[in-house]
């Protein structure tokens, strides 16, 4: 399972020469919040990341929901970048891959939630939690003051009754969810239908993104890309590696094996066939990276995905 709260490697931050981690959880403090108990799987934390820590892209098996509350950073999903702003809520579902990043320049904290829609068997899931799903809806929310309060005491309380375990807390922490999937639905509904933009970099960075996705079967290069949004290659490299962690070569591989693992899961297609649909030179290659960076074959993983 993934979990976040796995401990990185301790850096030294130049600017105020004290000792960090990449990533920590503030809280909930003596417990692991994202190994969900089959019997009651939620788990809630906050957590502090500094310019240093590298989230590896990943899917789980539950819904999650994210609060920006300080600092920036950027939610990647599968086809698109969301900068995420102070007061900003964004949700990802069990099916997209995704990673959090924050920016180097401003590190913040996020409360994340994350829970198995099992837990509410008893309600219309196709409805309360329809919105993870809803490819017409942005997966980000820019919150005004009020709906802003709205969230931060939502999560607060959720984060609180975690926290204690007291008594009935299970019964508890449940009806507050429910309660504020009632909300984010109302949120998300209301939503501007206007398309968003973010200024300046993610605008560019958006267009390399774009581009990598169309074009994932061809042979992609830096010279390509770099030539079809107007930069030099060389400020493509680093402002690609900047605002993405990845360089463009380990971000075009990640978004080929992606597709690779979605076409093994759901088609019958030959591995030939996937290979030169993905992007590979030859199946031998496709292979090959795949056994090196999933740490299977593409055999092995759809028997075993099945």
């Amino acid at each position: 399972m993934y979990d976040p709260c796995a401990r990185v490697s301790v850096f030294r931050d130049d600017a105020t020469q004290h000792e960090v981690e990449g990533a920590r959880a503030l809280r909930p403090l003596g417990k692991e919040p994202f190994i969900l108990p089959e019997e009651f799987p939620f788990g809630i934390a906050h957590f502090y990341y500094t310019s240093y820590y590298q989230m590896e892209p990943h899917r789980h098996a539950e819904l999650e929901i994210i609060y920006s509350v300080s600092g920036k950073g950027y939610l990647f999903t599968e086809d698109e970048m969301l900068l995420l702003k102070p007061g900003d809520v964004a949700i990802t579902n069990n099916e997209e891959i995704h990673r959090v990043l924050p920016d180097p320049k401003q590190p913040g904290s996020l409360i994340v939630v994350m829970f198995n829609t099992k837990m509410l068997n008893d309600l219309d899931i196709d409805k309360i939690c329809g919105i993870f799903y809803n490819k017409d809806l942005r997966r980000r929310l820019r919150l005004n003051t009020t709906d802003r309060e709205l969230v931060k005491n939502l999560l607060e309380n959720l984060l609180l009754e975690f926290e204690k375990e007291d008594k009935f807390y299970k019964e508890l922490i449940k009806a507050r969810l429910i309660e504020f999937l009632v909300q984010l639905n109302r949120l998300f509904i209301h939503q501007k239908k206007e398309p968003e933009t973010d200024e300046g970099v993610g605008e560019r960075v958006q267009e390399i993104l774009e581009y990598i996705d169309n074009n994932l079967s061809s042979k992609i290069t830096v010279a390509d890309i770099a030539n079809k949004v107007h930069l030099s290659p060389s400020h493509l490299s680093s402002l690609f590696k900047q605002k993405t962690g990845l360089t463009v070569y380990n971000f075009v591989i990640s978004k080929r094996l992606i597709l690779a693992r979605k076409l093994l899961m759901e088609t019958d297609k030959l591995l030939d066939v996937i290979a030169e649909e993905c992007g590979f030179n030859d199946v031998s290659s496709f292979i090959r990276c795949f056994r090196e960076r999933v740490g299977t074959t593409p055999g092995q993983y759809r028997r075993s995905s099945r």
